[in-house]
């Protein structure tokens, strides 16, 4: 039995939904590491050049930020994953047309 076509419209509108959350979220995570790098170079100065994330110099910076750092790697692979799931319920649809 396959899937009928409101069924399809509706899978594609709860995954889109998804996507838009698990950006939301995502930003929002990359904002919080942004944020306490910036408040650890506040505290503690920067070190001159660019930022280099396995440079001695800026490991305690690295260290500083790794748990909102872990957060925001999981939300990007949520994003992800949200959006293969909206590509492949555009796909059954357009198949479905």
């Amino acid at each position: 039995m396959s899937a009928s076509k409101q069924d399809l419209i509706n899978r594609v509108t709860e995954a889109a939904i998804d996507v838009v959350h698990a950006d939301n979220a995502f930003r929002a995570a990359r904002a919080v590491v942004r944020s306490q790098f910036d408040d650890f170079f506040r505290e503690n100065g920067r070190p001159e050049g660019p930022f280099l994330p396995y440079a001695p110099e800026f490991r305690e910076a690295v260290l500083y930020t790794a748990v909102a750092n872990r957060k925001r790697a999981q939300a990007r692979n949520v994003l992800k994953n949200a959006k293969a799931r909206m590509e492949r319920a555009v796909r059954a649809l357009e198949r479905a047309v």
